[in-house]
């Protein structure tokens, strides 16, 4: 009898099936290679269509994460452009490679002389503790699901039961996010998402695992258990930012 990997519940139904990382963060299979999937009987339909599911909303609302989508074009599983609306303007794909920019603030465009213009995308707003939290527990969600597929005994284990009520809201936390801008280009060999995560144990260290989110030119960081706000320096020129909770 299945158990779900989430709630560890059998009673179920167990119909469907859970996408380890959203489709539309690029999990659509590429190169010929199917998406990366938990197959049916490995989550029930109650946590994939709820809790886990506005998880994914969340993360793919999350302010970093939407803008690439739209600069780059990410569509969704049906194929709907992606768009981000913000506090100061709104930005539309309507067509590849063509992005409609709107702004209802006089504050979203700098005007830096000789008719050149930036972009103020951030003025105006401040990620919430309670978001930050539920991005949290959506790479949580994802990094469980990614070890099931590695080693389904340990996620499975007592030792992530924790978490597991972290991510469908059953336990307070409070953690960190780290958010880290890169500096190259994506090309259309990296247009996609990756999720990487490890194990930390030793002698004289506090065990947990860390976990990171690659999306295009930005990278989301954060631990599994407990640890201090972590601010990685993987490449010279990265602009990191850590949001506690």
């Amino acid at each position: 009898m299945p158990t779900c990997l989430y709630c560890k519940r059998a009673d179920g139904p167990f119909t469907s099936r859970e996408h380890t990382i959203h489709e539309s963060l690029g999990n659509q299979g590429h190169g010929g290679k199917p998406p990366i999937v938990l197959q049916r009987g490995v989550v029930c339909d109650k946590c994939n269509n709820e809790v886990l599911s506005g998880l994914d909303s969340t993360l793919l609302d999350f302010m970093s994460i939407s803008l690439m989508r739209t600069f780059y074009g990410v569509v969704s599983k049906s194929g709907k452009l992606p768009e981000t609306k913000l506090s100061n303007a709104s930005l539309r794909m309507v067509a590849p490679n063509h992005v409609v920019f709107q702004p209802n603030s006089p504050k979203a465009l700098i005007d830096k002389g000789g008719g050149e213009f930036g972009l103020n995308l951030l003025s105006n707003l401040k990620v919430r503790p309670k978001q930050c939290r539920d991005v949290a527990r959506a790479l949580f969600k994802m990094t469980l699901g990614c070890m099931y597929d590695d080693q389904p005994d340990v996620a499975l284990s007592e030792r992530f039961d924790l978490m597991r009520r972290k991510i469908l809201g059953n336990e307070d936390f409070h953690g960190y996010v780290t958010v880290v801008m890169r500096v190259w280009e994506p090309t259309a060999d990296n247009m996609r998402s990756e999720l990487d995560y490890g194990f930390i144990e030793g002698p004289g260290r506090k065990s947990t695992v860390w976990t990171r989110l690659d999306f295009l030119r930005v990278s989301l960081f954060t631990d599994l258990e407990a640890r201090g706000p972590q601010k990685p320096s993987l490449f010279p020129g990265d602009q990191a930012e850590i949001l506690n909770f």
